[in-house]
């Protein structure tokens, strides 16, 4: 449960390895975290390809000289001269691993520099220069290489953090000025030209436009803004001028908060992860004690030479590099961090991605989650002696004075028919009834039925056209003048457009699907049927959807909460996971969700769920592939069927590359196209 989630928020990297190839000694690519410095440029690899080269060199003339060449300077044979300059290529190639080595071991501690170089000198001990120095050429080489990964899967996260720009053009006193970002002040007005990246938050003042919001959602066909929308920092304007009135300071834009998500994410890891690296912290010692054993008791039991079991030790060591298991799990993670943020979908944390892979119930919030939040008109019923095209002229030129959310609904409907407006006067708001004005001296009330108690008369007529409205579910509007009834107007929540595929897809995978809503349960039964919802609780109050939340925990274990609204904010914390509608959605509900969806789109919550699956499958095959050929290595060691080289290019480089290869596939996951019904 969430409570248990956080919990391992702010444990720390237990590995602490220098990197072999970097110009100081920093944290190695496996035992670091991966999302660490995303904000730096990849470093510069010229110096550790150089190092490389001139390994090969060296190393390629030492071999030339102990294999192929026999003479004698002096008292230097070839095969002396050689064992020197493979030394040689060993200092120069890997100065910082054997450092690095020798300080862990003056602070107690097992790495797997100190692996490779106990293993490095064991071999020259023994008169094998050559496996000593091929070892620590492909050791550094396979640093190199995981480390060229991890910036692979940086790359696309750091761009994203590059996609913000530095300056703004704001307009003052009658002229443009162009100031640092972090200069920009709210309520100041922001120029924005073709082709040019919005800097800020905020609200178009003048112009229209097409906007690309890829960079927030994910989606990269362009929305077309005007006077009064809103638009976002990072986003592309594609052809108007435009100017914005600034409704947010950089650092706290909606870019921004993405941006902060994803450097926390890592934080949250996936207890997978936790169990992998606590695995890795006791898995390295016990194989070099097993190494240890190895190198004495045989030897004295068998009464075979000391060389022989010694170099078996040698190649235990170097198989026991944990790099595959430590580094490919939270690169998954990353890799999936990756592809939702691709998708327009902030994930927090690696432990939410287990979490969803095990999910068995989502629980759903109805007002701006499944449906839009948004009132449309759905029926006009009338009286004989009116039209419907004469009650709603009416009825939009009085909701166009208002200021109510119900009053949008009647301004799309007017503007969707291109009603004509009649002029209101002595135009009158009545709190928590309707509304009242007059036209063509005519005066008119609109709203619910207790407005209407000034005529006695009135309320058999609103009776006997409620009867008649088959629609008893959705929100009723009454429309009167002062002798007599006009109609009746009913107001439905448009339901997402995407929302009965993706409770459907969702179905598919076993996942029961819930409602929990505040609305009557006439409305609740209408949208559960629309929707195909599984189940759905009415009349609830925000205690109300806790303790339900609670309820379907204890039934089914792995719960998702879906919501918007801050009276959703206790289930969110209270389910396994809780996910956040991001861009219409109330800011207390983003902070608490563990994953938001940045564009409101539904039907990203069968892609995660897919992603979550996928990475979970990835994370397994990696540790199954690892575990079972290191098994297998060790066992071979032993019985003295591996070389020191094969341990390194098989046990430790081929199969961190490799799993690193399978970890990446994540960041590649796409979503599917769902077809709406």
């Amino acid at each position: 449960m969430r409570n248990n989630h956080h919990e391992h928020e702010n444990s720390e990297h237990t590995h602490s390895k220098s990197c072999t190839h970097k110009h100081e000694h920093e944290e190695c690519s496996c035992e670091k975290g991966i999302l660490e410095n995303i904000e730096e440029e990849p470093e510069s690899y010229k110096k550790s390809i150089y190092t490389i080269i001139i390994g090969l060199i060296i190393f390629i003339i030492g071999i030339y000289i102990n294999k192929f060449t026999t003479f004698q300077i002096g008292s230097l044979s070839s095969n002396l001269i050689s064992q020197i300059i493979l030394l040689i290529e060993v200092i120069i190639v890997g100065k910082e691993i054997i450092t690095h080595g020798i300080k862990s071991l003056l602070n107690k501690e097992i790495k797997i520099e100190l692996l490779v170089t106990i293993a490095t000198i064991g071999a020259f001990l023994l008169g094998d220069g050559l496996e000593g120095s091929i070892l620590i050429l492909l050791f550094y080489i396979a640093e190199f290489i995981e480390d060229l990964s991890i910036d692979k899967s940086k790359k696309s996260i750091s761009n994203l953090i590059k996609l913000s720009p530095d300056k703004a053009t704001i307009k003052k006193n009658g002229k443009e000025i162009e100031i640092n970002i972090d200069q920009v002040e709210k309520d100041d007005i922001v120029i924005v030209k073709p082709g040019d990246k919005i800097p800020v938050d905020g609200i178009i003042i003048n112009g229209n436009t097409t906007v690309n919001q890829a960079s927030i959602t994910g989606e990269s066909l362009a929305i077309n803004k005007e006077i009064g929308d809103e638009v976002y920092a990072s986003t592309i304007n594609e052809e108007g001028y435009i100017e914005i009135k600034v409704t947010k300071s950089s650092n706290n834009t909606i870019f921004a908060k993405i941006i902060d998500l994803i450097k926390e994410s890592e934080e949250k890891k996936a207890h997978i992860d936790l169990f992998i690296d606590k695995f890795a912290k006791y898995y390295t010692p016990t194989v070099v004690l097993l190494a240890i054993i190895i190198a004495i008791i045989p030897p004295l039991i068998l009464q075979q030479t000391f060389n022989t079991w010694i170099y078996r030790a040698l190649v235990l060591l170097v198989i026991s590099c944990p790099c595959a298991l430590v580094i490919s799990t939270p690169l998954s993670m990353v890799s999936a961090l990756t592809a939702g943020t691709k998708n327009g979908i902030i994930i927090k944390g690696g432990e939410y991605i287990e979490e969803l892979n095990n999910i068995k119930a989502i629980l759903f919030d109805k007002t701006g989650t499944l449906t839009e939040g948004k009132l449309e008109i759905r029926s006009i019923i009338t009286t004989p002696q009116f039209k419907k095209d004469e009650i709603i002229k009416i009825a939009c030129s009085l909701e166009n004075k208002s200021k109510h959310p119900i009053a949008k609904a009647f301004n799309e409907y007017k503007s969707k028919n291109n009603i004509n407006l009649g002029n209101v006067e002595n135009f009158k708001s009545i709190s928590g009834q309707g509304l009242e004005g007059t036209i063509n001296n005519t005066k008119y009330y609109i709203g619910k039925k207790e407005l209407f108690q000034f005529n006695p008369e009135f309320d058999k007529k609103i009776q006997s056209l409620q009867n008649k409205n088959s629609n008893n579910n959705k929100t009723s509007i009454i429309l009167s003048n002062e002798k007599e009834i006009l109609g009746i107007i009913s107001l439905a929540d448009k339901i997402r457009e995407k929302t009965p595929n993706t409770i459907k897809q969702l179905q598919n995978k076993n996942i029961k699907t819930i409602m929990l809503t505040g609305d009557n349960n006439e409305i609740a039964a209408n949208v559960a049927s629309l929707t195909g919802l599984d189940k759905y609780y009415s009349n609830l109050l925000p205690e109300d959807k806790v303790n339900i939340t609670e309820e379907m925990i204890k039934e089914y274990s792995n719960v998702a909460m879906v919501g918007d609204g801050v009276n959703d904010t206790p289930s969110l914390a209270r389910a396994n996971v809780g996910i956040a509608m991001g861009m219409e959605g109330a800011d207390a509900a983003i902070e608490t969700g563990d994953i938001i969806l940045i564009n409101d789109d539904i039907s990203k919550i069968d892609y995660i769920i897919n992603l979550a699956k996928k990475t979970m499958n990835i994370v397994k095959e990696n540790i199954i592939l690892t575990l079972t050929v290191k098994g297998l290595l060790i066992i071979l060691g032993i019985c003295g069927y591996v070389e020191l080289w094969e341990a390194v290019l098989i046990g430790d480089m081929g199969l961190t590359l490799i799993a690193v290869g399978n970890a990446l596939r994540a960041s590649k996951f796409k979503q599917k196209n769902i077809t709406i019904n």
